[in-house]
């Protein structure tokens, strides 16, 4: 019995790392801003639960601090001049969906990966 439960942990536990492995890469897309679509770029790098990376726009680059990630959702945090605000996310295997929240708002936006 003992045997059983170590070999679903064991397994478990690839299945996870694999997923998180999964996360790693570019990932691309536009949100809307001051009336025009700003291209963001993601990219994103997945060392078991712990996630780091950075956000580039027109406007520079942003490194993300605190990553996390728990199977197929993830999260993080950005200082965009007023303290650091903090985003949630979805894996999927081709797309992230990032949800942002920002001054008592929240914003959803979907992401895909690219070649690099």
């Amino acid at each position: 019995m003992k045997q059983i439960f170590m070999s679903i942990t064991l397994l478990f536990v690839f299945v996870l790392s694999c997923l998180a492995a999964d996360l790693t890469g570019t990932w691309k897309g536009s949100v809307p801003y001051q009336g025009e679509q700003l291209e963001i770029t993601f990219k994103l790098k997945a060392d078991g639960e712990k996630l780091t990376g950075s956000i580039t726009s027109s406007y520079g680059e942003i490194p993300l601090t605190d990553g996390k990630i728990t199977g197929s959702d993830f999260s993080y945090k950005i200082d965009i001049g007023a303290g650091p605000q903090e985003s949630t996310g979805k894996y999927y295997a081709d797309s992230i969906v990032v949800t942002s929240h920002y001054s008592g708002t929240e914003e959803i936006h979907s992401f895909k990966r690219v070649a690099e």
